[in-house]
């Protein structure tokens, strides 16, 4: 047999056994930690559904949720700092006083989401789904909303304080309620 005939006829085999370990969902030990405890932090629950659950207060700083569904739980007072949520499903989710500081919800669903009082500070929310969310009194100072949907979102009280906004222009340190944007710097040459 060739050489080059052989490394393509062990090429498979060889694929099979990288990937024979790879993990693409939620680890079962985790979640029941979770279940058990409110607690879990930098735990693995990629894809695992917990739609409608009740979990006030609960501890999941720095934990991998991807992909995850949330979608009516009860997550009030919880702790998901850093936090990854990309592309979860938080619709109608309560989320009110829940810190969520420096989270990666790019692509999250958070229609109809209560995050009133939330803490959002430097929280990626590129082309997240927030319409008929309540931010009321939230804090997203230093969050990027580039792309967001924003309809019919509740922004009374919200700190906008350099925000990046859907349309990618960045918000000026006193926004609140709304986004004043920072004036455009004069074009090259000018002055």
């Amino acid at each position: 047999m060739k050489p080059n005939a052989m490394i393509f006829a062990l090429l498979p085999a060889a694929v099979a056994v990288l990937f024979s370990g790879a993990s693409y969902g939620f680890k079962q030990t985790d979640l029941d930690k979770l279940q058990q405890t409110k607690q879990c932090t930098f735990c693995d629950l990629k894809a695992v559904s917990l739609n409608g659950a009740s979990l006030p207060g609960t501890r999941l700083s720095g934990a991998i949720m991807s992909d995850a569904d949330f979608t009516a739980a009860d997550l009030s007072q919880s702790n998901l700092r850093n936090g990854m949520l990309a592309r979860a499903s938080l619709s109608r989710a309560n989320l009110s006083g829940a810190d969520l500081s420096r989270a990666d919800l790019t692509g999250a669903r958070l229609s109809q989401a209560n995050l009133a009082n939330a803490r959002l500070i430097g929280a990626e929310l590129a082309h997240a789904d927030l319409s008929d969310a309540d931010l009321s009194k939230a804090d997203l100072s230093g969050a990027d909303l580039t792309g967001a949907d924003l309809s019919r979102a509740n922004l009374s009280g919200t700190n906008l304080s350099a925000v990046r906004w859907v349309d990618g222009k960045k918000c000026t340190k006193d926004s609140t309620d709304t986004c004043t944007k920072e004036p455009e710097p004069p074009p090259a040459g000018m002055f």
